[in-house]
């Protein structure tokens, strides 16, 4: 297998993330046990794959590198520990690493140079970050406030994450099939903005496509 490049890096990316999102139905279908420590090591494999696949610069890599190390060690303070809201910072850390990516990878993708396949590649990625980002929000509104979520019983977070991702991609895409649905404001809200994202996005990765068809056509 070729080597992690600017050229396929993003490819890397998407390929951990559809992992990841796929393993999560095959895991909810075998509740308790060692579901919880598997679902929290995906999400590690993932953020390593992440962390690995996408170098912009030193500082980038060192906020990130310094992020994944707060989190094993909040995963500790939770397990063998008496730090009951670790389960709280855990989920913070990761929207920060889910956002700090996103950002970095939106700016490359849609702002820098001209569009090949591993930028669409990257754009597919973006989308999955942005899904992503907002589980972890949905998360968190669960641990501040239990009864945010009709479909969503309060509980361990990993025993809800399959559900937060299913919400928010189904919000992302505006399909809303009311399975689940957000019974406070700020629940609320945050479905709205997402839905908003969502739609502004694929608007956006449009016109970026064909703005570079344009140019290229009249180089």
């Amino acid at each position: 297998m070729e080597k992690i490049n600017e050229r396929n890096n993003f490819l890397y990316l998407t390929v951990a993330l559809l992992v990841l999102l796929l393993a999560l139905p095959l895991l909810q279908t075998f509740r308790g046990g060692m579901v919880h420590w598997i679902t929290q090591a995906l999400i590690f494999l993932t953020l390593l794959v992440t962390y690995a696949s996408l170098n912009f610069g030193r500082w980038w890599r060192g906020f990130v590198g310094l992020i994944l190390l707060l989190m094993v060690c909040s995963t500790l303070l939770r397990e063998f520990g008496t730090l009951h809201s670790s389960g709280l910072i855990h989920l913070f850390l990761v929207l920060v690493f889910f956002s700090s990516v996103c950002y970095a990878a939106g700016r490359r993708v849609l702002l820098s140079g001209d569009i090949d396949s591993n930028k669409i590649i990257g754009g597919i990625a973006v989308y999955l970050l942005l899904g992503l980002l907002w589980s972890m929000l949905y998360l968190i509104t669960i641990e501040l406030l239990p009864g945010a979520f009709d479909g969503i019983v309060a509980g361990a977070w990993e025993d809800n994450f399959f559900d937060a991702v299913y919400f928010s991609f189904v919000t992302l895409t505006t399909l809303g099939y009311g399975d689940i649905t957000p019974t406070q404001p700020l629940s609320k809200a945050l479905a709205y903005l997402q839905a908003i994202t969502g739609t502004f996005y694929m608007a956006v990765v449009v016109a970026s496509l064909i703005g570079a068809r344009f140019r290229s056509g009249n180089d």
